[in-house]
């Protein structure tokens, strides 16, 4: 006989969700979100999680989950230029790329585009969210965190095994 839970609004949290809509919350970045905590219990918390999509969670020292915010992910923005343009080529990426800052070709024009921009945008993210809230901790997960937790210029970790202890910590809770 196998017991199971689903990952829902309706489980008791081991942080306060305070979510306008937390039934339209996606599951992957409530558990995050809990695996930062508990990870780092009573401190500021900023997940950024960089799959399909790049997805920021912040909790705060109270552990209590804010939001964040959604945007295209590295993939995506490849697809997007390809897709929307007439001449554009289907770029896909490794985490072994190097870019530069200037791009001498359409196809390094797209990389330092794609990766440079993202890396600024989550710089730019993260000083915003350090100016609101104060000191944080910085939580790269997902696919190409890896890439990403090297090239940003603030404190950060990253954990490719975040969701996995949110959601253990979330099970431990509903036990």
């Amino acid at each position: 006989d196998i017991s199971y839970k689903i990952l829902s609004a309706d489980l008791k949290l081991p942080i306060q969700n305070l979510y306008k809509t937390p039934a339209t919350l996606g599951s992957d970045r409530l558990a995050a979100a809990v695996g930062a905590v508990a990870l780092y219990p009573n401190q500021n918390n900023l997940v950024i999680d960089m799959g399909t999509c790049i997805t920021l969670d912040f909790v705060s020292s109270h552990n209590e989950y804010l939001g964040g915010a959604i945007m295209p992910g590295i993939s995506m923005k490849f697809k997007a230029l390809h897709t929307f343009t007439d001449k554009l080529p289907l770029l896909t990426f490794d985490n072994g790329d190097e870019v530069d800052v200037v791009g001498d070709d359409t196809r390094s024009s797209i990389f330092t585009g794609v990766i440079n921009g993202t890396v600024m945008e989550l710089e730019g993210f993260v000083e915003r969210y350090v100016e609101k809230f104060g000191k944080m901790n910085v939580i790269f997960t997902g696919g190409d965190a890896i890439y990403f937790e090297k090239r940003v210029k603030f404190p950060n970790f990253a954990d490719s095994n975040l969701l996995l202890v949110g959601l253990n910590k979330i099970l431990n809770t509903n036990e």
